[in-house]
């Protein structure tokens, strides 16, 4: 069902308003999230109070099926605070959208969102093995990278290759899925101390590992994406493309942080030899003016697209694959924007920016290690320029 303008700008108020209220919260705690190298539990606490956890999932299972527009502008708000925070926000939104779209009905789904909201870390990337047994249930065996958040949550959604009891892949007269997700109790799960990383310390996005763990049917979905049991139009698309809204706002929010510190008391600085502060140098003014005007055109380019994308879903057409191309190469390219902004930003605070406890490096640090995530792939261009030159394109996911 369509939404009214006059919905759409109460939503987005809504949501604007939940994130600068718990803003302050999120950037007093980013220290210590940053030292325990896992979201601080005061954190958690308040993006779960605040619904943040429920935005990107089904009215069907609890959640609140926000705009893809008003999720970039929501997640933007919580990194400008704390990318860390952000970032899990993100992830723990996105990763139960995508287990209560596509779990089937039944006591698997029953079991999730049955009692209360679950808390949810994932992988997109089937890492993992998924030994087809007689029974029809599945053996997962594997490691799986990057569970922001799993720490402090009761499930996971891990993705994993199907293979047959001898090892070898399913044929298509065997009736079984190639790739599949799997609805898993943290608790059955040894979750790895491997998270020490140069940036998005607070994420605490560990390792996990399964041995032998059997997975009933109920309890998996099919991996991809694009046959939703439930939700409304934007979870009937494929797996990255669903996820693009919160990979945008966090990459927007860390340079909206950036310009927001340069404008303020680092460009009162007078570096030796220069003859006056910062920001009274025209060649510092040129370059901010023109990061500015990067990150606003980069912030119009991702709510233009995916409100054209929102809108043609809601109307009920398809997003074609040239279309889907384009909404993956946005994200690189916002996200490619954002770290010339950031940059930008750390190369102006100078000698002070190089001390682990300078707000500017902590940015930096930050975008360079979500701008490596599969989001930002240089697939993304590829694909959307075959398109555009009517060739073939590959890499879908």
């Amino acid at each position: 069902m369509s939404r009214s303008s006059t919905e759409r700008r109460n939503e987005r108020s809504d949501w604007i308003e939940r994130a600068e209220a718990v803003s302050q919260t999120l950037s007093d705690h980013a220290g210590e999230s940053t030292w325990a190298r896992t979201l601080a539990s005061t954190s958690v606490t308040t993006l779960e109070e605040a619904g943040f956890f429920r935005m990107a999932s089904p009215r069907e299972v609890g959640g609140y099926d926000v705009h893809p527009a008003t999720q970039v502008e929501a997640f933007e708000q919580l990194a400008c605070a704390d990318v860390s925070s952000g970032w899990v926000a993100m992830i723990q939104a996105e990763t139960p959208g995508l287990a209560g779209a596509h779990l089937r009905d039944g006591i698997g789904l029953d079991a999730v969102f049955g009692n209360g909201f679950p808390r949810m870390a994932g992988t997109a990337n089937p890492e993992g093995v998924a030994t087809a047994l007689p029974d029809g249930s599945f053996r997962l065996n594997g490691r799986w990278s990057f569970a922001s958040g799993i720490r402090h949550c009761g499930w996971v959604l891990a993705n994993s290759v199907v293979v047959k009891e001898d090892g070898s892949r399913p044929a298509p007269e065997d009736g079984l899925p190639p790739v599949i997700g799997a609805v898993v109790e943290q608790a059955r799960l040894v979750v790895e101390d491997s998270w020490d990383v140069m940036g998005l310390e607070g994420t605490g996005s560990c390792h996990y590992r399964a041995h032998d763990v059997v997975v009933q049917p109920e309890f998996t979905t099919p991996f991809g994406g694009v046959h939703k049991e439930r939700g409304g139009p934007w979870f009937e698309l494929p797996t990255i493309t669903f996820l693009s809204p919160g990979h945008t706002g966090i990459a927007l929010g860390s340079a909206r942080r950036a310009l927001e510190l340069l404008s303020g008391e680092i460009t009162n600085r007078v570096r030796f030899g220069a003859g006056g502060a910062i920001g009274d140098r025209g060649a510092f003014q040129r370059d901010y003016g023109e990061m500015s005007c990067r990150y606003e055109a980069a912030r119009a380019y991702a709510m233009s697209i995916l409100d054209e994308a929102m809108a043609l879903r809601e109307a009920g057409e398809r997003i074609t694959s040239a279309r889907d191309a384009r909404i993956r190469a946005m994200v690189a390219w916002v996200t490619d924007a954002c770290v010339d902004v950031v940059r930008f930003a750390h190369h102006t605070g100078g000698g002070a920016a190089a001390f682990n406890d300078s707000p500017l490096q902590q940015l930096l640090r930050d975008i360079l290690v979500a701008s490596q995530h599969i989001y930002v792939a240089d697939t993304a261009y590829e694909r959307t320029g075959a398109f555009r030159l009517g060739r073939a394109a590959s890499g879908a996911l």
